[in-house]
């Protein structure tokens, strides 16, 4: 029983840093750190909704795949991505618009935000995934596709990517919106891979006590 309230702490405080580091790629502005969250904020540009909305729209979107592609395979347990994706969602929303309310100016500052964010978000998912409570929405969907259709897990989840920068570029020069693919996302897409996985052999050890 201690050990599970410790697990759903430890949870909840990967969660927070999680969520915090990822509006703070956000609020640096040159890029963020997932091609899934700059098309989030292309939508939020053209719609006028708040910047994490349509990224829980979309998770909740891939629960329902899930349950699609599983059919009375479906594990209840599942369904606990629902309530964590929306609470992810809000999160980022909570820090972006209510916490770090200050704009960064000088590109200098805004670059170092930037990859300290990115190493900030791979230090909090890393040992997120190690807990193994709740597994995350488009990852798992992946998963799941590359088992069901024997293609390649990293096929769907680039393919995914893929389709997010093409649409998010597609929006920012069809409506003049702000370049959300920019160079925060490519570094990211060199750091954050690898840094993680480096987080996530430091924690086992650890995260295997609960």
């Amino acid at each position: 029983m201690k050990k599970n309230i410790v697990s759903i702490f430890l949870l909840i405080i990967f969660t927070l840093g999680a969520t915090f580091f990822t509006a703070m790629t956000l609020k640096a502005g040159i890029g963020t750190y997932a091609c899934w969250d700059a098309l989030s904020a292309n939508i939020s540009q053209l719609t006028g909704l708040k910047v994490a909305n349509f990224s829980i729209l979309m998770n909740l979107i891939f629960v329902f795949l899930q349950f699609l592609m599983l059919g009375k395979q479906f594990q209840p347990s599942k369904l606990l991505q629902i309530p964590f994706v929306i609470l992810f969602g809000l999160l980022v929303n909570f820090f972006y618009y209510n916490i770090i309310t200050f704009k960064l100016q000088n590109y200098f500052i805004r670059f170092v935000v930037c990859i300290l964010s990115i190493i900030g978000v791979a230090f909090f998912l890393g040992a997120m995934t190690t807990l193994n409570l709740v597994t995350l929405s488009v990852e798992s969907a992946c998963n799941i596709a590359s088992g069901k259709y024997s293609i390649d897990y990293a096929i769907f989840r680039v393919g995914i990517d893929a389709f997010c920068i093409v649409t998010s570029i597609t929006l920012s020069l069809v409506f003049h919106l702000t370049f959300t693919i920019r160079e925060g996302t490519f570094i990211a897409m060199f750091l954050l891979g690898p840094l993680e996985k480096n987080f996530m052999k430091i924690f086992r050890p650890f995260a295997k006590r609960f």
